[in-house]
């Protein structure tokens, strides 16, 4: 189960320094605009949904042995079978995009979406990973949570950079802290890890397919991955190089709900 995990009072202050700015996020949307073809080829492609879908696959199997457990309650015990059922959904989701991407075409379906919703489901994804469970992650948000965009695709896009900052801390003594801002035009989501840091010589090469550095594992496809899905949204991903301690990563996508999409306000008599 996710941790909620409080910042010292020392932690919270060096965060709002780093992440603090005035008024809401101004949206900068990327140069790259949304995407209609695909741009991997057929077998870059098999390695990105290969590398997806271990993430829920990790999560059932890390799930499923929390459930051998002999002394769970039944609060405790359903918790368990909503998290394989939730992964098991993101499994069907990712075969489904799979079936579109070979039709030729790849659209990015957006909704009405609440990224704590969005955050927080990503964070227990990786957290439960046996090798994660004594990192602290933690998240908090400012301003609004409800926007336009496709929750399930920026939850794989979290997942990701979430999972490669856990991978560059500490198991011991590691910290990953996410904060989102959400303004009427923009969303900006920054994710701070206390790990070494991106020597300065590789940073270009962070969001290339295949890139790995430091890692025994490393496919090199989740900052890819993120980046694209990003980028699908006409947002940005970008690398934060001015970090004096760890690394940060800052996804910056369009938010404004689209007139005529906004849920029906109810006036109470």
């Amino acid at each position: 189960m996710l941790e909620q995990v409080e910042l010292s009072m020392l932690e919270q202050a060096e965060l709002s320094e780093r992440l603090s700015q005035s008024g809401y996020p101004q949206c900068r949307q990327s140069s790259h605009p949304a995407r209609k073809k695909p741009r991997f080829s057929l077998k870059r492609l098999v390695a990105r949904m290969s590398h997806d879908i271990r993430i829920p696959l990790t999560a059932i199997l890390a799930n499923a042995e929390f459930l051998t457990q002999s002394d769970l309650s039944k609060s405790e015990r359903d918790e368990f079978y909503g998290e394989i059922r939730s992964s098991i959904d993101q499994m069907n989701e990712l075969i489904s995009d799979l079936l579109e991407w070979s039709r030729g075409d790849e659209f990015v379906r957006c909704a009405i979406g609440n990224i704590v919703g969005t955050t927080e489901r990503a964070m227990r994804m990786i957290r439960v990973r046996p090798a994660f469970r004594r990192i602290s992650i933690t998240h908090r948000h400012e301003g609004s949570a409800v926007g336009w965009y496709n929750a399930s695709l920026m939850e794989r896009a979290v997942a990701n950079v979430v999972l490669n900052a856990c991978e560059a801390v500490s198991p011991d003594s590691g910290k990953v802290t996410i904060t989102t801002f959400g303004g009427p035009d923009c969303l900006r989501m920054t994710i701070w890890d206390n790990g070494p840091g991106i020597p300065a010589a590789i940073r270009v090469s962070v969001f290339q397919p295949f890139f790995t550095y430091g890692k025994s594992y490393g496919t090199g496809l989740g900052l890819a991955i993120a980046k694209r899905i990003v980028e699908d949204h006409g947002g940005e991903l970008l690398l934060n190089v001015g970090e004096k301690t760890g690394t940060s990563f800052t996804i910056t996508i369009p938010f404004a709900i689209p007139e005529g999409n906004h849920p029906h306000k109810v006036n109470k008599r």
